[in-house]
């Protein structure tokens, strides 16, 4: 046996260092050639919502070297934020900003977010501003949060801040799916679900944490086998949604539409001009419509304002230079505006300086930099002033 360990063990050894090496040279060229993103564990999944959020109390960073490094604070139930959700009840008037990452403030602290400058810029211990931005949501997800937490946070003033890419995030069908034209929650015992759940685990993994927030090597790994388990996930999701469409029609008459007919990559030309009960199924935008009105009418029937802001993404505005309108936009503000939606865009203020892109926005993902959410606070503070929102 001694005999055993004496050849063993040096071959082990030797392993081991080699391995050691092989990965702080793998360290050192993917920190000089290939920069990647680092961070701990940021979302979990909140089965109340029913989907992914910023982990509850949470106090962590997001580096992107040479690009941004943010600190952020979440609380109990992940809004970022460092009061918690009791502490809300003594503010008489609150308003709720939805939205995706560049409501959260992906790239910037949380005293630059432009939900906490319009908050400092009220400077009315009576009002607060509630970030419940999320990364990678859409307008679906505004719908579910309100009706799970719209009672519990009690808002005065709703704020959906719709960007460009909500409109395929408004057709992976998350929270929802639509189904003759009506808007049915999905049942919480998808593949995806179930997967979600056992990722929260990784939230509470020191070690998983530690190497997700200091190995950019392992940020590459980690990046990499998320996209192929996405994948795995994304394809499992299609086949059960596909035998559940399958089903579904099998008993309904031809005439009838599921509302599941977009599916192309294709961008037809946005016409909308109709009523939400006239919407075409085969409207590129006929799931944000749907989201849209749901949303006007909780709103409504809770009693509070709603607003909606668009945020033009970097390509929408190369598109306003070239042709002097962005479709999104016109189409968004057209429904709306047959709705009786209030809409805004934050694009005319964007695009009074020569060089808007390069101004507001960050070189690598084109989120908001610091500038981009101290005009979009400023505006807002301009804009809910005009609508008697706030003093």
């Amino acid at each position: 046996m001694s005999k055993l360990i004496k050849k063993v063990f040096p071959l082990l050894i030797t392993f081991i260092i080699s391995l050691s090496i092989g990965l702080l040279i793998g360290e050192f060229v993917i920190r000089i050639f290939f920069p990647q993103v680092t961070s701990p564990v940021q979302f979990f999944y909140d089965e109340k919502l029913g989907g992914m959020v910023p982990v509850p109390n949470q106090k962590g960073f997001k580096e992107h070297p040479k690009v941004y490094y943010y600190e952020y604070k979440n609380n109990d139930i992940g809004m970022r934020d460092t009061r918690h959700v009791a502490d809300y009840k003594k503010y008489p008037n609150k308003i709720l900003c939805l939205g995706d990452s560049f409501t959260y403030g992906w790239g910037v602290n949380d005293n630059e977010t432009f939900a906490k400058i319009l908050e400092k810029k009220i400077n009315k211990d009576t009002i607060a501003v509630l970030n419940a931005g999320v990364s990678g949501v859409g307008t679906d997800y505004a719908l579910k949060f309100l009706q799970v937490r719209g009672q519990e946070l009690a808002p005065n003033t709703v704020i959906y801040f719709y960007f460009d890419n909500d409109i395929n995030d408004n057709k992976a069908n998350a929270y929802f799916h639509i189904e003759n034209d009506s808007i049915i929650v999905n049942e919480q015992n998808s593949y995806a679900t179930v997967n979600a759940l056992k990722k929260n685990r990784l939230v509470e993994n020191k070690l998983y944490n530690w190497l997700s927030s200091n190995s950019q090597l392992f940020g590459l790994i980690r990046y990499n086998i998320g996209l192929m388990w996405n994948k795995k996930v994304s394809d499992a999701n299609k086949a059960s949604e596909a035998t559940t469409t399958t089903t579904t029609q099998s008993k309904e008459t031809p005439q009838k539409d599921t509302g599941k007919a977009l599916k192309t990559k294709e961008q037809p030309v946005l016409t909308p001009h109709k009523a939400s009960s006239q919407i075409s199924s085969q409207e590129p935008l006929y799931h944000t419509y749907k989201y849209l009105s749901a949303l006007a009418k909780e709103t409504k029937e809770q009693g509070v304002n709603f607003l909606v802001f668009y945020i033009p993404s970097h390509n929408s505005l190369e598109e306003f230079q070239k042709s002097g309108a962005i479709g999104v936009e016109n189409a968004l503000n057209n429904y709306c505006e047959q709705n009786h939606i209030k809409f805004f865009s934050f694009r005319n203020e964007i695009m009074k300086v020569k060089n808007p892109i390069e101004t507001y926005y960050l070189p690598v993902d084109f989120h908001w930099n610091q500038k981009g959410h101290a005009l979009a606070g400023n505006y807002l503070y301009k804009t809910l002033k005009q609508e008697n929102i706030i003093p």
